[in-house]
């Protein structure tokens, strides 16, 4: 009588340890698995962020992996600049802009020979942007800075790339 006793005293505690076992499992896998899906996500952002962060420009490459590309050609060309409220002169910059892309980037390959066929729109860019700058904002070393990164940053955009790594302007603003 006791052995039997034991025997189902042993067998309500497996039944026991048994529903238990079920209920942990339904309650804890989908909070796992929810877990597990946020730190992926988190993961993926992270491996986003540190590619996206990858800053290249002309200073961080070694000159034998840049191609400069002249988009005004040998000669220099006149831009308008935006008009000073107030100011009654007319503006302008009388430049020569290159740009300088980076020979090792995934995607100069393709991409490069493109260029030639886009000189219009990446002039009209650089004539846009200089519309947008007043010759007091130009004249100044951060304002030529700030025409240069938004002329890359729209270059970049119209290649949907960035193997553009600089603008070069040379040239004088009157």
């Amino acid at each position: 009588m006791k052995k039997n006793l034991m025997s189902v005293l042993i067998m309500a505690l497996v039944f026991v340890n048994v529903v238990l076992s079920a209920v942990i499992m339904i309650t804890l896998v989908p909070a796992t698995k929810q877990s597990n899906e946020l730190v992926t996500k988190v993961c993926n952002a992270i491996d986003l962020e540190l590619e996206s962060g990858k800053v290249y420009n002309a200073n961080t490459i070694p000159v034998d992996q840049l191609d400069i590309v002249k988009i005004t050609g040998e000669d220099t060309v006149t831009f308008n600049l935006k008009n000073t409220p107030g100011d009654k002169d007319m503006h302008y910059a009388v430049a020569s802009v290159s740009i300088s892309l980076n020979k090792q980037d995934d995607d100069y390959g393709k991409l490069q020979p493109q260029i030639e066929g886009k000189v219009d729109l990446l002039k009209e860019i650089v004539m846009k942007t200089f519309m947008k700058y007043t010759y007091e904002e130009v004249i100044t070393s951060d304002g030529q800075d700030k025409v240069r990164e938004d002329m890359l940053e729209q270059m970049q955009d119209l290649f949907d790339s960035d193997f553009i790594v600089a603008v070069t302007i040379n040239g004088n603003y009157q």
